[in-house]
Parts: structure tokens; C-alpha cells; sequence
């Protein structure tokens, strides 16, 4: 006489799986930092095909608005202002952050970036808005 051997059931019970995986997606959907603005001031940034030009970490913030303000850091103040309180860049990968509006004067923008060049800083990130 034959003695049969029991199949083995090889199959996985994976509902309990799906319950566990169900779970880390609430977590993960729970914990991700959903993006907010960088700043209370409102700028109408011109267009291009990518987010910005640059890294993504910046030391300083100049912002321009159309009306010829000028913000660094969120401190509003004038070019002569702005001429006096940026310090001589020691550090060559120190990086600014530069948004200006589209209905900006342009020869406010080249004041800026001259003032940020003659206190060697080499690296300008131009933020826009992605088309």
C-alpha cells in the first residue's frame, strides 16, 4: 500500500499584506510636507520650459517687483539700501536666489546683479514659473 504524501499548499496569503501596505500608504499620504510658497510676497514671475535656473539651495533671497521694490530675505529696502547690507561673498558656493517680476525695469535687474558680482557672487539662481 501507497502512502501519499500531502500537497503542500504554496500559495500566499497576501491580504493581510495588502492591509499593511494599505496602512504605510495612509501613513506616507499623512507625512508628506505638501509644498507652500517661500514667501508672502506676491511676484508675477515670467515663464520658461523649467522651474528655475540653478540649485535649489539659497543662501539669499533677492526678490523684484515691478514697482522697483526690493526685497532681500523678505526685508524690503532700497538699492542703496540693499549696496550697503550685502556682505563681500567669502564663500564661493554660496548661491542667490533671484526673482523679478516680468514687468520689472531692466535696468533695475542689471543694478542688482552688478551690485552681486562686484561682492563676488558667482552663483545667481533665476526663478521663473514653469509654463
Amino acid at each position: 500500500m501507497r502512502v501519499r504524501k500531502q500537497k503542500h499548499n504554496s500559495s500566499i496569503d497576501i491580504s493581510s499584506l495588502i492591509d499593511v501596505l494599505f496602512i504605510l500608504l495612509i501613513f506616507l499620504m499623512l507625512a508628506v510636507r505638501f509644498t507652500e510658497p517661500t514667501s508672502t510676497i506676491s511676484l508675477d514671475l515670467p515663464k520658461s520650459k523649467t522651474d528655475q535656473f540653478g540649485n535649489e539651495t539659497d543662501s539669499i533671497k533677492i526678490q523684484i517687483k515691478s514697482n522697483g521694490e526690493l526685497y532681500k530675505n523678505d526685508i524690503k529696502m532700497d538699492l542703496e539700501g540693499f549696496r550697503n547690507t550685502i556682505e563681500t561673498n567669502s564663500d564661493p558656493n554660496t548661491s542667490v536666489s533671484l526673482e523679478v517680476e516680468k514687468q520689472t525695469e531692466f535696468g533695475l535687474f542689471v543694478s542688482v546683479t552688478d551690485i552681486l558680482k562686484s561682492k563676488q557672487y558667482t552663483k545667481i539662481d533665476i526663478k521663473t514659473k514653469k509654463e
